[in-house]
């Protein structure tokens, strides 16, 4: 196992790169008597099109820890706006969205703030059961506008330990830089970088009318031969990410993708693998527990347009004309 294995500095204040926060104008609500007044807030963050990895390696003393690395998608984001009422309990709108108020609560505990409550509006452009990572969006929002709304700030490793608690498993959305981060303890299992080499990527939807709730989707049990796998796939990320090496990014991206077909096929996965393969793509990156798909690309690549053009076309004709263009 790498030496940089489980390596977890903290950064102090949070980086805008992932989170993109935004403040409202203050106004008062309940006055405690450490002498804050809490604030109305918005916090925002964005979410993800699948994710570049996702598997399971052992550590040192041969314990097993699941692991993802998200693909950011700037295009869709949720938008939190807390406004906290001192000795009311905590209701939120929509109302199926009852993670977040479970972070919010479990933010305010962390801070010492128990007995405020209050309403929380969440925003979203993400369709959720899809792989976006829409609960996860919601919740870091949620954790920022709870604590900003206290005059308080959260580590990202903090964001992430109230998520998890919340969600269970979480992707790794609250944080601005690269990590390889187990997702269901809530903690950096390895730091790969400052940021992700920037990718052009073409994501589609390869079942528009499936849903996947994480939850009631076991998690995948792996081989020894895919756990074998998967050490190999981590340390060539590592190497990808230290280099800006984007087309072996792209094939460990994609055979993280060839691993998920043995748990969660995705619909015409072979076509669509092959397509990538024909326009010579850097590869592909899927949703391991979703419907969503990716084309990755260099975007200095000279004949990018032709060959977003060409996987366009290629996509009309299997039936699938809902794309997005985004870029990390």
């Amino acid at each position: 196992m790498h030496d940089n294995f489980f390596r977890n500095p903290g950064l102090g204040q949070q980086s805008d790169a992932w989170l993109d926060r935004e403040d409202l104008k203050v106004s008062p609500g309940g006055e405690f008597d450490v002498g804050i007044i809490p604030a109305v807030v918005r916090r925002r963050c964005i979410a993800q099109h699948g994710e570049l990895i996702q598997g399971q390696l052992q550590d040192h003393n041969q314990r097993c820890h699941r692991f993802l690395i998200s693909l950011p998608c700037d295009s869709l984001c949720s938008t939190v706006t807390f406004a906290p009422v001192f000795g009311e309990r905590l209701t939120v709108e929509p109302v199926h969205k009852m993670k977040i108020c479970k972070v919010v609560e479990l933010t305010l505990e962390k801070l010492g703030f128990s007995q405020l409550g209050g309403t929380i509006h969440v925003e979203s452009n993400i369709t959720e059961g899809k792989g976006y990572g829409s609960s996860t969006a919601d919740c870091v929002a949620g954790a920022l506008a709870a604590a900003a709304a206290v005059d308080r700030n959260l580590t990202e490793e903090e964001v992430a330990e109230v998520v998890v608690a919340a969600e269970i498993a979480s992707d790794n959305l609250m944080f601005s830089r690269a990590v390889l981060f187990a997702h269901r303890e809530g903690v950096v299992l390895e730091e790969l970088g400052p940021c992700l080499p920037r990718l052009e990527v073409l994501g589609i939807d390869t079942d528009m009318g499936g849903r996947v709730n994480t939850l009631d989707f076991a998690p995948a049990t792996y081989d020894r031969h895919q756990l074998d796998r998967f050490e190999a796939l981590v340390a060539g990320v590592r190497r990808a990410i230290r280099d800006r090496d984007l087309a072996l990014l792209g094939r460990m991206a994609t055979s993280s993708a060839v691993i998920n077909e043995q748990f969660l096929p995705k619909p015409m996965f072979s076509d669509l693998h092959r397509l990538a393969q024909c326009v010579n793509a850097l590869g592909i990156a899927v949703a391991h527990s979703g419907t969503v798909m990716s084309f990755l690309f260099d975007p200095s690549d000279s004949s990018l347009e032709v060959k977003m053009e060409q996987v366009c076309r290629e996509l009309d004709l299997l039936g699938i004309t809902n794309v997005l263009r985004f870029h990390t």
